[in-house]
């Protein structure tokens, strides 16, 4: 198949790109490098580096290709970015949004959205589902929802276009890691625990997630992508094993021989983030690897 990966030369996408190349599809990545790398993309792939807010960008992408799928990862991420550049984030995440289902539209191809948990906000009602309500705290207060929001959004815009007939699928990765993933200031929990001397804990450090290693969600992925009969649908690609921030730095501390200091919390940040998983009974999918042996794999 011809496939598009948007966001292709980073943590996710390019593990995605590595998995289409070996079933022998045909891709091109289109990335903006501004946080993904080059170096993470196979040479395999076509490498087309632009703006997913660039209609023209979008055209050099699909000049001579004509998709038969698009992956719609690229977003602006990382959590301190939220409230310091939300009007980035904004723009990015539902304008890029806006062109890949143009585009979708113009080749009649099948898109893949990926959205996050983040789209429900801070809503503490687990585990979280396709029903879950959004909850925003008010504006003023912070900005860190215009990531989460952006992806509500996006969901909107997916769900309105696949009414008309468009085959859109939504994915929802909840707290994926593993190798490529960077753990800088804007980097995922896990990679900056694996990275930072002393790790961080913020707030009490009880907030718990649901940890996903990267092969386990790639797999899901391309299950939704190639699956037929799942127009519209959307789908929570997370472990069910929760685990608190505070047990997670106790673990990776003794693990890399580090010490761990707690500082001040995150805006916005859920207390609890759980995917119920009951609507992946129709890709037949759950996340296999544990977080003692993902972490394993890591280190």
């Amino acid at each position: 198949m011809r496939v598009l990966v948007t966001g292709g030369a980073g943590f996710l996408g390019s593990h995605l790109v590595d998995s289409l190349l070996e079933r022998g599809d045909e891709v091109v990545v289109l990335d903006d490098l501004s946080r993904g790398h080059r170096s993470q993309i196979d040479s395999s792939a076509k490498f087309v580096q632009g703006d997913v807010r660039s209609s023209g960008d979008w055209e050099k992408a699909c000049q001579n290709f004509q998709p038969e799928v698009i992956h719609h990862l690229a977003a602006i991420n990382g959590t301190r970015r939220f409230h310091k550049e939300a009007d980035l984030v904004v723009d990015v995440n539902v304008n890029g949004t806006r062109l890949a289902l143009e585009f979708a539209k113009l080749y009649s191809a099948r898109l893949v959205f990926y959205s996050s948990p983040e789209a429900f906000g801070e809503q503490e009602n687990m585990p979280l589902s396709n029903d879950s309500n959004s909850l925003f705290t008010p504006a003023h207060l912070h900005q860190r929802h215009s990531y989460g929001a952006s992806k509500h959004i996006g969901e909107l815009l997916c769900q309105f276009e696949a009414r008309k007939g468009l085959d859109v699928r939504i994915v929802r990765p909840f707290n994926v890691y593993g190798p490529r993933l960077h753990g800088d200031e804007n980097g995922q929990v896990v990679s900056m625990m694996m990275e930072a001397s002393p790790i961080e804990v913020h707030g009490d450090g009880l907030q718990t997630r649901s940890l996903t290693w990267v092969g386990d969600v790639v797999e899901a992925f391309i299950k939704v992508s190639t699956q037929k009969g799942l127009e519209g649908q959307a789908f929570n690609l997370g472990s069910t094993d929760e685990i608190s921030m505070i047990d997670l730095a106790t673990k990776i501390a003794r693990l890399r021989g580090v010490e761990l200091v707690f500082t001040k919390p995150n805006n916005g940040d859920s207390k609890r983030r759980l995917p119920d998983i009951s609507m992946n009974a129709a890709i037949d999918w759950v996340a296999k690897t544990s977080l003692d042996e993902g972490l394993s794999h890591l280190l």
